[in-house]
């Protein structure tokens, strides 16, 4: 099939993109109430609820969003050519990147003293030496998505470049949009994605299994397995966007992806344990929950995809307010939710009724926050491009991811 370049608002991904970031913030809510104890806050309750919960989402969430970035990075290519698209990406993830990271890594550092502090009349233990900061333990925090999306971009148009440049683009094109399609019309689409991920734990003598794909925040260099899933994710919705016409088997066969992600997802939770497992271990020693593992992940995904594309046939205005505030939510939810994190640890209420007061309350803010002062400002523009009132509706901007 020939590339598809169209214009059209994808408004069911648009949904995916924003509720991928979304489900980001329920992910971090769970966590004070994880035991053991794997945050910067630790409640006084914890519930098994809330690790399975975490387990499920950080199974896609991040596999999703790296797939939408891919396909709306080559619906740009698409319409303002490779320089355009990198001037793009600079505005859009590399400035916000510089500036709010420091803002953000300062009120996080903030809220570790807080939460450490001894109780009244206890003398404070001493401080401990400060960090120096280097290529390996540069704490990018939860902002690393867009330290990574900048790399796949760079990548993309060196590889872009460079095909355009052999005159290969067409012929390579068509075998790409073949070999996809054939495989996702076979059903074996989600077998060959999570090969590479597969391979990476099975060859890490150190994997953090229950935790899949190690979360690449500390470092410049991104360990091997989140670089060979997110690569993958990236390039497959890159190659979404050429074949869209495939989006409407994901919608046809939901229903199989989903029962394969619900039975896998039971089948490695019999395996490792609702528990999380701290302690890592060879991947050599787990090949069948590894090979189980990236299969579900995997069906997660395209499931999740093949719903939207299913049940949302048009623009919702709460979905549009969720997906164009999901940005900037996700960039400042980690210092708000601590904060609100750290008032109800102590209180004594079920760690579910915690976990909605958390969650919501930072959604309340980040919304809120977005809609008054963030949708027309200047910050606004550089997170989603220009948006003006209008009488009926608002003139959107273009695509962030």
């Amino acid at each position: 099939m020939a590339e598809n370049v169209t214009l059209k608002r994808y408004h069911d991904l648009d949904a995916v993109r924003g509720l991928a970031l979304t489900l980001g913030v329920a992910l971090h809510a769970t966590m004070s109430f994880i035991e053991p104890r794997i945050w910067i806050i630790k409640d006084i309750h914890h519930a098994d609820s809330l690790s399975l919960l975490f387990y499920v989402i950080h199974m896609f969430r991040m596999t999703t969003f790296f797939v939408m970035a891919g396909f709306f990075a080559h619906m740009m290519v698409g319409r303002r050519g490779v320089w355009g698209f990198a001037v793009n990406r600079l505005k859009r993830l590399a400035l916000p990147l510089v500036v709010f990271w420091p803002i953000v890594i300062t009120a996080i550092v903030a809220m570790m003293i807080i939460a450490n502090m001894p109780p009244p009349g206890t003398p404070a233990p001493p401080a401990p030496p400060p960090t120096a900061f280097d290529i390996h333990t540069f704490p990018l925090t939860h902002l690393w998505f867009l330290y990574v999306l900048l790399i796949l971009c760079a990548g993309a148009i060196v590889l872009k470049l460079t095909v355009d440049l052999l005159h290969i683009g067409k012929p390579l094109g068509r075998l790409v949009d073949s070999v996809v399609g054939a495989l996702t019309k076979s059903d074996l689409i989600s077998v060959v994605l999570f090969l590479p991920v597969a391979i990476t734990m099975y060859l890490n003598p150190q994997a953090a299994l229950w935790f899949g794909i190690p979360t690449p925040d500390t470092g410049l260099i991104p360990n091997p397995t989140a670089v060979a899933g997110f690569t993958i994710s990236f390039a497959f919705g890159w190659c979404l966007h050429r074949r869209a016409d495939l989006l409407a088997h994901f919608a046809h066969r939901f229903w199989l992806y989903l029962f394969s992600a619900v039975v896998g997802t039971i089948i490695c939770l019999n395996m490792i344990g609702s528990t999380p497992v701290l302690v890592p271990v060879n991947g050599r020693d787990h090949p069948l929950y590894i090979l189980i593992y990236g299969l579900s992940a995997w069906s997660w995904v395209l499931a999740f995809i093949g719903m939207a594309h299913r049940f949302i046939r048009r623009e919702s205005p709460l979905l549009r307010l969720l997906s164009d505030s999901s940005y900037w939510v996700y960039i400042i939810h980690i210092p708000v939710l601590l904060v609100f994190q750290y008032v109800v640890k102590d209180l004594a209420l079920p760690a579910e009724a915690k976990f909605a007061i958390v969650l919501f309350s930072t959604l309340a803010i980040g919304i809120l926050s977005y809609q008054i002062m963030v949708r027309y400002s200047f910050i606004g523009a550089i997170l989603n491009g220009r948006r003006r009132k209008t009488k009926h509706a608002t003139q959107e901007g273009e695509a962030t991811a």
